[in-house]
């Protein structure tokens, strides 16, 4: 596995997006299971005992109520959603499968649960696991996923051959650019479409503790930045969520104010994962920057 070539912003053919806008906006929803006994995402860490509730019941209050808030919400403001799915939720919430496909959100594969990062994995094993999340997924859908985001970030040597080997097309694992770009690959490539650290959730709210007006002012700050970068340059961005975190009573009205803001700002394509790869895989897109 090699990293990603290196190509300065200030060197590429300019990005062109439907209608000229300027900035493409995808919400990546975090829709994922843990598995309990094990340590997970932790609003109050210091609680680790064996067993430990706490924590584990704020991370399944995102699935019982939180997303269920966002089902309404953005319904509402009329937002497409790209939800990274656990191929477990399929056997254990599939409430939460069938509300996702009533609500139209695409899904993006995740893994097969938030407690089994691949890091370690021998490749018959990751091959197995990633069929077996992409099998889950397909069953219950009627739809073979587009694209994949590894849990956590844990990936191994193979993990991107092996998605390309299984039909996957874009990957969400890179956080390193603010457009699209073609990930090689020794048998072909994938096209990694920015992921966020920065405009996260968890990083915000968690790790910076931010408060949700605090939150929804830093997803617009972002917002705002690249969309006057775009009049020259276009640019895509993500916003990472969770139903446990932003799904809690006390954020959702700030999540709602920052969707506004950049759903009423001018030249702004809100897309999903697979609506940026559909346009970047077109035909008047074979450039040597794109294709």
């Amino acid at each position: 596995m090699q990293p990603p070539s290196f190509q300065p912003i200030t060197q590429r053919t300019a990005l062109k997006l439907p209608n000229n806008a300027r900035v493409a906006v995808w919400v990546v929803m975090n829709v994922e299971h843990f598995t309990f006994g094990k340590l997970g995402t932790a609003i109050q860490p210091h609680l680790n005992s064996y067993p430990e509730i706490a924590n584990y019941g704020w991370r399944d209050y995102g699935n019982r109520i939180g997303i269920w808030r966002l089902f309404e919400l953005f319904a509402e403001l009329e937002i497409p959603v790209t939800a990274a799915v656990n191929g477990e939720i399929c056997p254990l919430y599939p409430e939460i499968m069938t509300a996702m496909q009533q609500y139209g959100w695409e899904i993006m594969a995740h893994g097969i649960n938030n407690s089994t990062g691949h890091s370690g994995m021998n490749l018959q094993v990751e091959t197995e696991i990633i069929n077996q999340t992409l099998d889950l997924l397909r069953q219950a859908t009627a739809k073979t996923p587009k694209g994949w985001l590894t849990p956590g970030f844990s990936i191994t040597e193979s993990t991107f051959e092996l998605l390309h080997n299984a039909g996957i097309v874009y990957s969400a694992d890179w956080v390193n650019d603010d457009q699209p770009y073609w990930y090689s690959l020794p048998n072909g490539r994938l096209l990694a479409i920015p992921y966020t650290i920065e405009a996260n959730d968890i990083s915000l709210c968690l790790s910076n503790r931010f408060s949700g007006g605090e939150f929804a002012q830093a997803i617009q700050d972002q917002f705002d930045q690249l969309w006057q970068e775009g009049e020259n340059q276009a640019r895509v961005m993500a916003i990472g969520l969770h139903p446990f975190i932003v799904g809690q009573p006390l954020r959702l009205k700030y999540l709602k104010q920052c969707l506004l803001h950049i759903k009423n700002k001018s030249d702004t394509w809100l897309t999903t994962g697979e609506g940026i790869y559909e346009w970047i895989n077109k035909p008047q897109m074979n450039t040597d920057k794109y294709r």
